[in-house]
């Protein structure tokens, strides 16, 4: 074995966090923290002399998993190694994701003393990942879900409803005369109408409904757990909130005005395509009787 370095050093100057902690107590205040490498600092902003005599925990947040904290202290009381990826947060605030490797240390008698994680910043990746999942799920246009994502929710909402009589309702939403913003001020101006007019009907969801682009102009809305009677008050409001607002396309105010379809799930419907059929004749029934208005049907 060579004599002219130590692993010490390598560890100081390896870009890996490395953090190592006692192996008791496991419950708090411990597994206190005995040494962390200058990557630590550099990562997460907390100094070697604030970090050593802390436990790991100060690195977590809101956000960090419950069901991962779970997972790594059932590992460490089984004094076995465990591989996981964990969200984790600066000293100022700031989250970031880890690839962390915890292991167990022994001293020449075999037993336990210590615990070696070993942490890798994978946050670019984690927001690359959410990036792709984004495209795939999102309208690139308007950040609205997609085609997709509307039938695969509706698919799943429609299983609730035949499991456990869930009830649901869908929207239908079509922009008025939305050919008119193209044919006099152009596409620019119309992808602007689209944007604003979406951002309006996402203001109006729960956090549960979800709202998509479904066509050009067209958008649906899906409300778990609202009777149609429940949807119409979300809608109504949507409808004043587009016919109230405008937007600014170079020199020129643009207005916009939404028609609604309303349909609720019905106990003697046999597929989920029964909801949409009922809703998008609410549309069209709002077109007919003048646009600018909700139906029911």
């Amino acid at each position: 074995m060579s004599d002219d370095f130590s692993f010490r050093d390598i560890v100081e100057l390896a870009q890996d966090v490395v953090i190592v902690t006692k192996a008791t107590p496991l419950e708090a205040p411990g597994p206190e923290i005995v040494y962390v490498n200058p990557a630590f600092t550099q990562l997460t902003g907390f100094s070697a002399t604030e970090a050593v005599g802390q436990n790991p925990r100060i690195l977590q947040g809101k956000g960090t998993s419950e069901s991962t904290c779970h997972e790594i202290r059932l590992a460490l009381d089984k004094k076995e190694p465990i591989h996981v990826a964990i969200l984790d947060y600066t000293k100022d605030g700031r989250e970031y994701w880890l690839d962390l490797s915890i292991m167990p240390l022994r001293n020449a008698k075999g037993e336990l003393t210590h615990f070696v994680a070993i942490e890798r910043d994978v946050t670019g990746q984690k927001e690359m990942e959410k990036r792709l999942r984004e495209l795939a799920e999102r309208d690139p246009l308007t950040g609205l879900y997609n085609r997709r994502i509307f039938f695969e929710t509706l698919d799943d909402q429609w299983e609730l409803f035949q499991t456990k009589h869930e009830t649901f309702s869908v929207i239908e939403i079509d922009i008025d005369h939305f050919k008119q913003f193209n044919d006099q001020f152009g596409h620019q101006a119309g992808d602007l109408v689209l944007k604003h007019v979406a951002g309006l009907i996402q203001t109006a969801c729960r956090p549960q409904d979800i709202a998509a682009r479904v066509g050009g102009e067209e958008f649906s809305m899906l409300l778990p757990g609202l009777t149609a009677k429940m949807a119409l008050i979300i809608a109504e409001s949507m409808r004043n909130m587009v016919k109230q607002a405008s937007v600014k396309y170079d020199r020129h105010v643009l207005q916009a005005e939404i028609s609604l379809g309303i349909s609720e799930v019905m106990q003697n419907d046999l597929k989920d395509s029964a909801i949409l059929r009922r809703a998008d004749e609410a549309l069209y029934l709002s077109k007919k009787k003048g646009r600018n208005q909700t139906n029911i049907i």
